[in-house]
């Protein structure tokens, strides 16, 4: 089984005047998302061969909180701007797990991409800040396994009698 993580970085800092894109560093609150990203990927025993990062700092800092996740984290340049689903053909590891973290609105166009076969006329989807979405990929095709939201990360990491 060949399983890929489809992650979005944590909250980062605004764009403004005077700060390069690629510069935009995780916030206190990011670093909070990326956390419990890490401690809910845990708590589910997740293990990955190879975690991929865009180059951009947001991406690299959330990456950080993932590497011991992780038996391998490179750095993939083309995660930085446009890029389809045929990229992941070249950072899968066949039969193993391996985490991607990039950048809307590229996620959810690949997303769409593999789930529907063409991402102009697929559903609308958008990964959240810190989202995780697994996909686990068949011969035959890209089945989706499951969604982490910040919500839903939050909702997991609470004490027993604050779930709902």
């Amino acid at each position: 089984m060949t399983e890929v993580h489809l992650i979005r970085h944590a909250r980062a800092q605004p764009r403004r005047e005077g700060l390069p894109d690629g510069e935009r560093a995780l916030t206190p609150a990011g670093n909070e998302q990326a956390q419990r990203l890490k401690l809910v990927l845990e708590r589910l025993e997740v293990r990955y061969a190879l975690l991929w990062t865009s180059p951009l700092l947001r991406a690299r800092q959330t990456a950080d909180f993932l590497a011991p996740l992780a038996e391998m984290v490179a750095t993939e340049p083309e995660l930085a701007g446009p890029w389809r689903a045929d990229l992941l053909d070249r950072l899968l590891v066949r039969g193993r797990t391996v985490a991607v973290v990039a950048h809307e609105p590229e996620l959810s166009q690949v997303a769409a991409e593999l789930l529907a076969g063409d991402a102009e006329r697929a559903p609308a989807f958008a990964f959240k800040k810190s989202g995780l979405l697994a996909l686990r990929m068949r011969r035959g095709g890209v089945e989706a396994r499951y969604l982490l939201t910040p919500g839903v990360l939050r909702r997991l990491l609470a004490p027993p009698d604050q779930q709902s």
